[in-house]
């Protein structure tokens, strides 16, 4: 039973109506010194039972929370992903475990990789897209909410992209704090782990290219800005990245912390939107897309785009409706890997 299921929403509003009617129906029986202690944790059980009710309704809406311990920020980086894991033989796709021993980030933390059919008889070294997380979030809402196994089985075997392998990253050592991927000043390392240590890993325990055109990035949320920022920060590493509703100006926030260190430069330089203009732009293909109705994520995408200029080159896409949510990052997901497949150089 998930926080955003259909079965807690349930639950969450059959308690709110029986506490409800337990109070209304008790509440001129109560007598004696009880009365008043009994009469105040009553009405509390109404407000707290109403306050869930609505909070699992938000949450459905726009699928913020989608396990117990995303929600209560207890995310363990090494909690199992519960899905089946096939042979990488000629007819199935795997989903594999790693610990990425960051040698140059001094950060140790878990990550999942996407194998195509036919991995384990495959002799070609195949291009790598690093998938990253919105926040609050982990690798596994990519695989289960995003559905990012079935989508990649789909797309290889309709041939709208290549085989390819995709990485799965912690980007976080905490589920209470947003680390934006970045190098914070005076702390932990996040843009050095997922640009040098994550791709050393993949390419000692996989078979593929080492080279920046075999490698992209995508992200939704918080995971669309670190996708688009690191790719414009090392464009020696990636030769394309897709942003799912994310943004384009750092954030310092009560999840993030100050993460540069009252350091309005470093800031910057973790600005796409800044680094667009006031910067030379790298040779680089980025997608960007948003719902039309996610009206702060509209305005930062026609924003970034009208900022860009050559040698970027920018490709934009809108859904009419869905907001900041799971939902729309569904749709979106299989159009951005075919897209970044065109981009990316094939298996070699």
């Amino acid at each position: 039973m998930a926080p955003d299921g259909e079965v807690t929403q349930v639950v969450a509003l059959a308690a709110t109506v029986l506490v409800a009617i337990a109070t209304a129906v008790g509440w001129d029986r109560l007598r004696g010194r009880a009365a008043l202690p009994l009469r105040v944790t009553a009405v509390v059980a109404c407000l707290v039972t109403s306050v869930a009710a609505g909070f699992v309704a938000v949450d459905r809406t726009f699928e913020l929370y989608g396990s117990w311990s995303d929600l209560l920020g207890m995310a363990s980086a090494d909690e199992p992903v519960a899905m089946a894991q096939p042979p990488a033989d000629a007819t199935h796709s795997q989903i594999v475990s790693f610990t990425v021993h960051g040698k140059a980030s001094h950060i140790d933390l878990p990550a999942y990789a996407y194998l195509p059919a036919g991995y384990a008889t495959e002799t070609r070294r195949l291009p790598v897209v690093e998938a990253l997380d919105g926040f609050p979030g982990s690798p596994r809402v990519w695989l289960r909410s995003l559905l990012a196994q079935q989508v990649l089985d789909q797309e290889i075997a309709a041939r709208r992209i290549p085989p390819m392998i995709v990485v799965f990253p912690t980007q976080t050592q905490t589920a209470q704090r947003d680390l934006e991927c970045v190098d914070a000043v005076g702390g932990p390392a996040m843009d050095t782990f997922l640009t040098t240590d994550v791709p050393d890993a993949v390419e000692h325990q996989f078979r593929v290219r080492s080279d920046a055109a075999g490698w992209g990035l995508i992200g939704y949320s918080t995971g669309g800005f670190c996708a688009v920022n690191l790719a414009l920060r090392h464009p020696d590493r990636y030769a394309a990245a897709a942003s799912l509703s994310g943004y384009f100006s750092a954030i310092t926030d009560r999840t993030t912390g100050d993460l540069y260190r009252g350091s309005p430069q470093t800031r910057l330089e973790n600005s796409p939107l800044w680094r667009a203009t006031s910067l030379p732009v790298p040779s680089m293909s980025l997608y960007i897309a948003t719902a039309a109705d996610d009206r702060p994520g509209y305005v930062q995408l026609r924003r970034f785009a009208e900022a860009a200029k050559p040698p970027l080159r920018i490709t934009t896409a809108t859904i009419p409706v869905g907001g900041h949510s799971r939902k729309v990052w569904r749709q979106m997901a299989a159009p951005a890997f075919d897209w970044l497949a065109s981009w990316l150089a094939g298996p070699e």
